[in-house]
C-alpha cells in the first residue's frame, strides 16, 4: 500500500473520495437519462419513405424521354449494349430513369459520382463485371465532373470494349450518365459524348407537378387536402419535382400552404426574393448585366447562380442571354409590377 493511502485510509479521507465518486457517477447517469429523455423519445415516429417511380407508367411527364427510353431498351436486348446520357435540371428525375432503366434490362447498376470518379473505381467496376453472368450498368451521376483523364481513358471501353493500354478486350457493359451541365461535357468532353445516345429531358408545368404531387400524396401521407393547395404548391415550386415534394412535406407538417412558401422566400408563380433582386436591377439598369454583378446581387457564387437562379428565369421568360449580359424581357417587368 503507497504511503498516500495509508495516510487516506488513517484520516478517513478514502471514504469520502469513494462516496464523491459515487455521487458523481449518479449525477452523471442521471444526466444521461434526463438526454434520452428529451432527445431520444418514443414520440418521434417518421413515416416510412418509398415514393421513388419503379417504371415508366410510374414515372408522370417526360413522355418523349420515355418513349426514347423503350426504343432504347429494345435496342439493347436485340443489338447491342448502348451507352447513354441524360440530361436536365436538378431534381428532375434523371438518376431515377436511369434505374428505371435497370429494372427493365434486369441487371445490376453501380453508382458512382462524376467528380469523384477514378480510373480505379472504373477497373473495379470492369472487374465485377466480368465476374457477372450478365453484363451490369455503370451510371455516373453528374457526369459533367468527370475528368478529362478519365473520359480520354474510357473512350476505346466505350467505342469497342478494349482498355487503352494494350487493347485489351473486357466483357461489354453500359455506361448511363446524369448530368445537370451538358455544355460543360460538350466544351471538355465532346468526343465521349459522341459516343453516347443522349435524351435531353424537357421541362416540367404546373399540370405535371400537381399530377406528382397527388400521386405523391396518395402513396405517402393519404391527407384530405384541397384542389386549390394542390396548384398553390405546383405553380409556386418552379416546376421541378424535387422542389415540390420537399415543399409539400412541409405543409403536410405545418398545415397552411402560405406560411411555407413565405418561410421559402417564395413570392409569386415560384419567384424568390433573390429572383426578384435580379429582377429590379436589371428593370433599373436598363441594359445588359454580366452574371457576375447578378451574383453578388443574390449574395452566391457565379456557378449557383447560373445553375440554381438563371434557368428558371430564362425558361419562363422573365430574363434573356445575350453575348453583352442579361436582359429583363416584357414579361419580367410585368411580374415586377404585379407583386
Amino acid at each position: 500500500m503507497k504511503i498516500f493511502d495509508v495516510i487516506y485510509e488513517a484520516l478517513g479521507i478514502n471514504f469520502v473520495l469513494e462516496s464523491f465518486k459515487k455521487d458523481k457517477n449518479a449525477q452523471i447517469d442521471m444526466t444521461i437519462s434526463d438526454e434520452k429523455k428529451e432527445y431520444h423519445t418514443d414520440k418521434i415516429q417518421p413515416v416510412k419513405f418509398d415514393y421513388t417511380p419503379q417504371t415508366l407508367s410510374e414515372y408522370i411527364g417526360q413522355e418523349n424521354a420515355k418513349l426514347r427510353i423503350q426504343t432504347y431498351v429494345k435496342k439493347i436486348k436485340q443489338i447491342k449494349p448502348v451507352h447513354l446520357i441524360i440530361s436536365g435540371t436538378r431534381g428532375c428525375g434523371k438518376s431515377t430513369l436511369c434505374y428505371i432503366i435497370a429494372k427493365m434490362l434486369g441487371i445490376e447498376i453501380d453508382t458512382y459520382v462524376g467528380g469523384s470518379f477514378t480510373i480505379d473505381n472504373l477497373h473495379d467496376f470492369l472487374k465485377r463485371n466480368a465476374e457477372d453472368k450478365v453484363f451490369r450498368i455503370l451510371f455516373i451521376d453528374e457526369i459533367h465532373g468527370i475528368s478529362r483523364e478519365v473520359s480520354e481513358y474510357m473512350l476505346p471501353l466505350l467505342q469497342s470494349f478494349l482498355l487503352p493500354i494494350g487493347n485489351q478486350k473486357v466483357k461489354p457493359f453500359i455506361m448511363m450518365g446524369a448530368t445537370t451541365n451538358l455544355e460543360i461535357l460538350q466544351k471538355t468532353s465532346q468526343p465521349f459524348l459522341d459516343r453516347c445516345d443522349l435524351i435531353e429531358l424537357e421541362n416540367y408545368d404546373s399540370s405535371n407537378i400537381k399530377e406528382i404531387l397527388v400521386q405523391y400524396n396518395d402513396r405517402l401521407y393519404k391527407k384530405n387536402l384541397s384542389n386549390d393547395a394542390f396548384d398553390l404548391i405546383s405553380k409556386n415550386t418552379r416546376f421541378n419535382p424535387r422542389t415540390s415534394l420537399s415543399v409539400f412535406d412541409d405543409v403536410i407538417i405545418e398545415e397552411n400552404v402560405e406560411n411555407v412558401l413565405k418561410s421559402r422566400q417564395i413570392i409569386k408563380d415560384g419567384l424568390t426574393t433573390k429572383d426578384i433582386l435580379v429582377l429590379r436591377h436589371l428593370a433599373e439598369i436598363g441594359k445588359p448585366v454580366g452574371i457576375e454583378v447578378l451574383a453578388v446581387i443574390t449574395n452566391t457564387t457565379r456557378e449557383n447562380y447560373k445553375e440554381l437562379v438563371e434557368p428558371f428565369l430564362l425558361s419562363q421568360g422573365y430574363i434573356s442571354r445575350t453575348s453583352r449580359g442579361r436582359l429583363i424581357t416584357t414579361k419580367g417587368k410585368q411580374i415586377l409590377e404585379s407583386i
